[in-house]
């Protein structure tokens, strides 16, 4: 990835954070997006004294289409073309794993889904856009293992990340004649603020993992994967669905 520029979103913490940690070491340029400004200053000044990439940080909401708009375009104008954008913003909502459906508010599903569909929704729309991003190669989209399956007291969440395993198949689908790669990377229980959240809430260990490699996956291990995805030595893969779930789905 040596002078590619990837757009990596969600880049505050946990998967984001390792992916673009794992990018910015290999020679990447770098443009940062997440909600949490200070972090991302924190971690752009990091990045900077580290490793010979450029790095822009940029305060984004991907839940607002204009303001992704407006964020490629700074993007492409401080780093260069953009050749990949790995797309990790999410959420998994208030009360993820212990809240039945009956129990969810309206509020909670406009939440959820504004970010997990909305936000997928906005990218592709303005990156796939012909002409916009003339050297975009990849595009790599983290959903989660219940992007397949239910998800008990966790039906939103569930929908959200169905919803966005079929967006990204169909815009695989849409643009691999152009020579852009759309792919899914669905985490199990990955050692993140996220997942300890959960394990919080349903009063579990976060120590353990009834997956049958019994532990929980390191972000790293997540990175590995949306960084091969983002290259060329995956040139050949588009439309997939890549689990890094410990079997989970096995």
């Amino acid at each position: 990835m040596v002078r590619k520029v990837v757009v990596v979103t969600g880049s505050a913490s946990g998967m984001g954070l390792a992916t673009a940690t794992s990018l910015a070491s290999s020679g990447a340029h770098l443009a940062l997006w997440d909600i949490n400004s200070s972090k991302l200053k924190e971690i752009a000044k990091s990045f900077k004294a580290q490793y010979s990439g450029k790095i822009l940080a940029q305060t984004v909401d991907v839940s607002d289409r204009s303001a992704v708009k407006a964020a490629l375009i700074e993007a492409q104008h401080h780093l260069g073309p953009i050749n990949a954008i790995a797309n990790f913003a999410g959420t998994g909502g208030h009360q993820l794993g212990v809240e039945p459906i009956w129990e969810t508010s309206n509020e909670e599903f406009e939440f959820i889904t504004n970010l997990n569909i909305r936000g997928l929704f906005n990218i592709l729309g303005e990156a796939l856009t012909p002409g916009f991003l003339g050297e975009l190669q990849s595009i790599v989209h983290i959903a989660s293992m219940f992007g397949t399956r239910g998800y008990k007291n966790g039906a939103v969440f569930a929908a959200s990340k169905h919803a966005a395993v079929g967006m990204v198949k169909s815009a695989a689908l849409e643009v691999g004649s152009r020579g852009i790669r759309v792919n899914c990377i669905l985490p199990g229980p990955i050692d993140t603020p996220m997942f300890h959240q959960v394990r919080e809430n349903a009063g579990l260990s976060s120590s353990a993992s009834d997956t049958p490699i019994p532990r929980p996956g390191q972000p790293e291990e997540v990175a590995s994967i949306a960084v091969f995805l983002l290259g060329d030595q995956s040139s050949y893969v588009t439309g997939a669905v890549w689990n890094v779930d410990g079997g989970a789905n096995a």
